[in-house]
């Protein structure tokens, strides 16, 4: 009768602790872009602060720089044409329909950078390219804006391209030729860095996919793209 006891309790905290395991595994794979950002983003792929994607502005654990700059996050595919693909109004709307493939594109790291807020502000969906000449927009920031187009510092485009090149792949969202020609330009010449490759292996582990532009950048140059007509 006493084993027999004792068999009943081991089974039944087998079961409880595989009931913990399940809750955390589903806690884990989940896709809301605010649990994301908190629970992955700022605490498991930036824990200790980190740099800025367009500006290398050193921020600390409180997400602000040394001159007290606030630190946030920047989708490189802009927001703006991740709702135009999944057929949603705008953000709000995706949001509260639900909409499975919004969600999963908004919360996906491979898309999310540090970036200060006053530049993500400044970006506002704009979209990237070249700018002839040098008028900076901020004094110690390589970073030009005109007319609707945004132009990173050089250290930053192939961080740009691999992912606008993961999300275009990965979602399917069209590009245009300019895109498609500007990204590969920007792919090769500024080859993935050791950061970026270990950020890539982080992001397998806390989401359990790679990019592979970021593994293989001369998979730009072989891949068929769809483009936008």
């Amino acid at each position: 009768m006493k084993r027999f006891f004792i068999g009943i309790c081991r089974a039944v905290l087998i079961l409880f602790l595989c009931a913990i395991h399940m809750v955390s595994v589903k806690a884990d794979t989940s896709t809301d872009f605010d649990l994301i950002s908190t629970d992955k983003f700022w605490r498991k792929l930036y824990p200790g602060g980190g740099w800025s994607l367009y500006c290398g502005y050193k921020f600390s654990i409180e997400k602000k720089t040394p001159d007290g700059l606030l630190v946030g996050i920047e989708h490189i595919f802009p927001t703006a044409r991740m709702t135009k693909h999944a057929a949603c109004k705008n953000r709000m709307q995706c949001r509260e329909s639900a909409n499975k493939k919004f969600i999963r594109m908004e919360a996906d790291l491979h898309n999310m950078y540090p970036v200060s807020q006053s530049v993500i502000t400044y970006r506002n969906n704009s979209k990237f390219g070249l700018i002839t000449g040098e008028d900076w927009r901020f004094n110690d920031c390589d970073l030009e804006w005109k007319a609707g187009v945004f132009e990173p510092r050089q250290i930053a485009r192939g961080n740009i391209a691999r992912a606008m090149l993961y999300m275009h792949t990965y979602y399917n969202i069209p590009f245009n030729k300019r895109e498609l020609v500007l990204f590969k330009v920007w792919n090769k010449i500024d080859p993935p860095s050791k950061q970026e490759s270990t950020r890539n292996d982080l992001i397998e582990r806390l989401q359990g996919n790679r990019n592979p532009y970021i593994d293989k950048p001369g998979l730009a140059e072989r891949q068929k793209l769809t483009l936008l007509k």
